[in-house]
């Protein structure tokens, strides 16, 4: 049995998008294995933390990656989500929405306060981009932050905006006209002794990519988020991340969603 994290709001585990082809890539690299998810969502930084050891041990996460969190355990590259994750629509209060889809430019982009998880990567990157960012240390707050106007808006993924604002989002809009875009990618991550089974995993996605699995999984779960987000009806705000490894396989075609 592998013990996985539950580290979003969504209690759905273990049959999340990422568990179902966890679970399809071990099996098809020949591995019958179980997943126990954690009870409660954990923050990032405590599940990377928490793996190969201690009592909350965790055998595999997924997360986001980053240069410090590739020094800090095994990544097996190959995008869950085919970068998905840094496609980012808006979520803010009516009044607010209406300006923001008035940007036209980053500089004015800047203007605005954004609210993030404050071990995200997501925060760094915007940072970087000369954006003001209010980070938080809870999920939850961050949608209370928003509706008391203590920031202005909530860059969320594509796959997420939709569910989030039907949840946490009374009183939220999603912005029309404006989309951010940075390269990254969510991977699973091992702890790095493991080599075994990071092998494994490698494996198993790399034959469900070549036999067309791993696609028709992610536009399952994705393509009609995907769809719904019209992005070529929006401005799309280009934003580099400097936290993306070096080791990043941007060029297969086939790993990357692309409008």
């Amino acid at each position: 049995m592998l013990r996985i994290p539950q580290v979003s709001a969504r209690a759905e585990l273990p049959r999340s998008y990422p568990a179902l082809l966890l679970e399809q890539a071990l099996a098809a690299a020949g591995l019958a294995v179980r997943l126990s998810q954690t009870r409660e969502p954990i923050p990032q930084n405590r599940a990377f933390l928490a793996l190969g050891g201690g009592l909350d041990r965790l055998d595999v996460v997924w997360s986001m990656t980053s240069v410090e969190r590739e020094a800090q355990a095994r990544a097996i590259r190959v995008p869950l989500f085919k970068g998905l994750f840094g496609w980012r629509l808006l979520l803010a209060r009516p009044q607010v929405a209406e300006r923001l889809r008035q940007v036209q430019t980053l500089d004015e982009l800047r203007a605005f306060v954004m609210l993030q998880g404050q071990d995200w990567p997501d925060t760094t990157i915007l940072r970087a981009n000369g954006l003001q960012v209010m980070a938080s240390p809870t999920y939850e707050a961050m949608f209370k932050q928003l509706r008391l106007g203590r920031g202005d808006a909530f860059p969320r993924a594509i796959e997420e905006i939709w569910w989030e604002q039907s949840l946490h989002g009374e009183g939220l809009v999603v912005v029309p006209e404006v989309c951010l875009h940075y390269p990254t990618a969510v991977y699973f991550f091992v702890d790095r002794r493991d080599e075994a089974l990071a092998q494994a995993i490698e494996l198993g996605l790399q034959r469900l990519r070549a036999s067309g699995a791993f696609d028709r999984l992610f536009l399952k779960h994705h393509g009609e988020d995907i769809a719904r987000a019209q992005l070529d009806r929006r401005r799309i705000f280009e934003l580099v991340n400097p936290g993306l490894p070096p080791q990043t396989p941007l060029d297969p075609a086939d790993l990357w969603f692309r409008p």
